[in-house]
């Protein structure tokens, strides 16, 4: 797990990101748009340190719901907390690899993003592009179905990937994403994601 390298990128980003994030969408298939990608929960990257969500990257093709959790399904490859993802074209297929995970996507770099929920793998409820960091870089909302309650929403933050173009990505849709409104959880989030940058910057100041 990269989580020294991740967290500094996307302290720098998100800080930023978060003042200009965009309509939340539902995306659900993405791809990269460089060798690697990388992710990291709220836990990561606001205190560096370890919380024991899991995540994974599926196929595009993957049965994956927002709501309801596969417990059945495996994902081609999948982290705790923060990763650093690689991507390397072989063949038709694409390697996908972090630390001594490794795995393939078949046929194309397309992938789903899973967050392992109490009744097994879930995909995002929503997406938010993060606008002032460009079409790169998102924050993902997963929300536990077994929790219908405050604090039932999970976050992840990814860079150099983008919602995919493949209109059979999309099963159903046509190939166009969803809009759904943005989540009155996610501007809390946000709050307090920039108290807690402030409150570090000015502990560092003083030490310095």
């Amino acid at each position: 797990m990269d989580n020294m390298q991740v967290t500094k990128v996307f302290k720098a980003g998100v800080v930023a990101g978060l003042l200009a994030m965009s309509d939340a969408s539902s995306a659900s298939v993405w791809a990269p748009t460089d060798n690697d990608s990388q992710f990291a929960n709220t836990y990561a990257l606001l205190l560096n340190m370890p919380s024991g969500e899991k995540f994974g990257i599926f196929e595009d093709t993957a049965l994956l719901s927002s709501s309801i959790g596969n417990a059945i399904i495996n994902p081609v490859l999948s982290f705790f907390d923060a990763a650093t993802v690689t991507f390397t074209q072989n063949g038709v297929n694409v390697d996908i690899k972090t630390g001594n995970s490794t795995g393939a996507l078949l046929g194309s770099s397309n992938f789903q993003l899973g967050w392992w929920s109490p009744t097994g793998w879930i995909t995002e409820s929503s997406s938010s592009m993060i606008s002032l960091l460009g079409q790169t870089s998102w924050s993902l909302a997963f929300v536990d179905p077994t929790n219908h309650g405050a604090g039932n929403e999970h976050r992840l933050f990814a860079f150099d990937i983008k919602a995919s173009q493949a209109s059979s990505d999309y099963p159903g849709s046509g190939g166009t994403p969803a809009a759904v409104p943005l989540p009155a959880t996610a501007w809390f989030m946000m709050t307090a994601v920039l108290g807690f940058l402030a409150k570090g910057r000015r502990k560092s100041t003083v030490l310095a």
